[in-house]
């Protein structure tokens, strides 16, 4: 079983070394590709008509998104890399959290309610990665005219310590509830919710980096519960 679990560490540690060098290196061409829409854009828009103009726009749309999912891809990989286990206080970090996002939360009118939650050893950063991206979702991904409501709560076993951020939102088809947390995946068009689909996979990556599991229960228009485990002795090593 140590060997096995070694093994994956290095397979996993591989994979995310090669997502980085890949990313990066994707970084250079795009931006040449994007340098020449510039300048196309600046120096030749008075001889281009409606059409050429249409397409250079469409171009421009194409290099930022796939910048912003080289973006991610990048973040990706670096999660837990050269960490450290710290002693972290969750209900400090729903409160930094929750000023962070304050344009965003009295925008929608939102309500976050939380009960009183654990130290944990962890990751402090990425503990707060998860919880940022949980909230911001269930604040983005609300149903219209809705008021976001959304509690987070933890409970104790012998083992690990079990949060759950539960919303009022849009919910998620039941089919869908495994296949969420994959890289870039998206169950709605951009022109509905922004974003590049990599924010449950970042979730994922941190729990499991953490020994943990996550989950989540939710139907359609009935909201959704995200479950994640913390493992309360974690002999995970940073990266």
């Amino acid at each position: 079983m140590a060997l096995q679990y070694k093994n994956l560490k290095l397979k996993n540690k591989e994979l995310e070394q090669f997502t980085y060098i890949a990313s990066h290196d994707l970084q250079e061409p795009l931006r040449t590709v994007r340098s020449m829409i510039s300048i196309l854009q600046e120096d030749y828009s008075s001889k281009l008509d409606d059409d050429a103009q249409l397409s250079l726009n469409f171009m421009t749309e194409a290099t930022d998104r796939m910048s912003e999912l080289i973006k991610g891809l990048l973040d990706y990989s670096r999660i837990g890399r050269g960490k450290e286990l710290i002693t972290v206080n969750t209900n400090e970090i729903i409160l930094e959290i929750t000023k962070d996002l304050a344009t965003i939360i009295e925008k929608n009118d939102a309500i976050i309610t939380a009960d009183d939650l654990p130290i944990i050893m962890a990751y402090k950063t990425e503990i707060r990665l998860l919880f940022q991206n949980l909230i911001s979702n269930a604040i983005k991904f609300q149903k219209e005219n809705g008021q976001p409501k959304i509690h987070i709560s933890a409970l104790e076993d012998n083992y690990y310590w079990k949060f759950s951020v539960k919303d009022n939102g849009i919910g998620i088809p039941e089919k869908d509830n495994r296949n969420v947390f994959g890289i870039f995946k998206r169950l709605h068009k951009r022109s509905y919710y922004d974003g590049t689909g990599i924010g449950l996979a970042h979730c994922e990556k941190i729990v499991h980096l953490h020994g943990g599991e996550i989950w989540v229960d939710s139907k359609v228009n009935q909201g959704s519960t995200f479950h994640f485990t913390i493992l309360k002795n974690s002999l995970n090593e940073p990266y």
